[in-house]
């Protein structure tokens, strides 16, 4: 049987036409001519948004191309796109408040890329010094505190009276304390290794309170004295014998 030569010339087209038809199924491409009734492209067999940052330039300002998808550049901003927080815009780039002293206004500087207000005193003060009698603490001027520390009173084995010998320790704190300025001061009592636990937090706290009462009777005023006791658990001198012991009978004299 002899073919019909324009029988298969008409298969031939027909064949053409829906083979040429017949392309990938979307969003999957081989050419932009896939994408383009979505206004899209071709990037890595897939239809995307955009393949460059030219195909976001009609998206709006500082629109970049990332991921195939037309986004704002972290970070850009301009007249329309304000900076978050008190960032500052340079060239389109949301950044520190400030760089240097030049962009704060008013009494303020800047510090760490922000203008904070500037202290009353010390570095980057209008008035770096205080007054006589002040000094400065965290950039404000304050009265000058005295602190009143001195050499420990030592006790007797198993005593809380204060002893002739150590009474001149004792006088030299009172007049420091005589001081407007002076810290308030807190007495410290302490006992060596001997005896229960228990009694010798209250040996220690005897101590103390001998101290204070004998500066109260110098003209310190007891409100500005407080008294801890920590019994043997901090001794001066390690060792369990007399010239150890002697060092550990003692009140010690903390400003706080």
């Amino acid at each position: 049987m002899r073919s019909n030569p324009l029988v298969l010339a008409l298969f031939m087209g027909a064949a053409a036409i829906a083979f040429t038809g017949c392309g990938p199924k979307y969003p999957k491409c081989e050419g932009d001519e896939h994408c383009a009734d979505k206004g899209e492209f071709c990037v890595n067999n897939l239809c995307q948004q955009c393949r460059d940052n030219s195909h976001c330039a009609d998206k709006g300002p500082g629109m970049i191309c990332s991921g195939g998808k037309c986004q704002r550049k972290v970070g850009y901003c301009d007249p329309s796109v304000p900076c978050p927080g008190n960032q500052k815009c340079r060239d389109n780039e949301c950044g520190a408040q400030c760089l240097d002293n030049g962009e704060c206004t008013g009494n303020t500087f800047c510090s760490n890329g922000s203008c904070i207000d500037k202290p009353e005193c010390g570095e980057n003060a209008d008035n770096p010094a205080c007054a006589e009698g002040q000094e400065c603490i965290g950039g404000r001027c304050q009265a000058k505190v005295v602190q009143c520390t001195g050499e420990a009173v030592y006790f007797d084995f198993d005593r809380s009276a204060v002893k002739p010998n150590q009474k001149a320790k004792l006088d030299q704190i009172a007049g420091c304390m005589g001081d407007p300025q002076a810290a308030p001061l807190q007495l410290a009592g302490h006992c060596d290794e001997r005896g229960t636990e228990e009694y010798n937090l209250a040996l220690g706290e005897r101590r103390a309170d001998a101290a204070k009462k004998y500066l109260v009777s110098k003209g310190v005023a007891g409100d500005r004295l407080s008294t801890i006791s920590f019994g043997e658990e901090r001794p001066a001198v390690s060792g369990s014998n007399e010239s150890a012991w002697s060092k550990n009978r003692r009140a010690e004299f903390n400003p706080r």
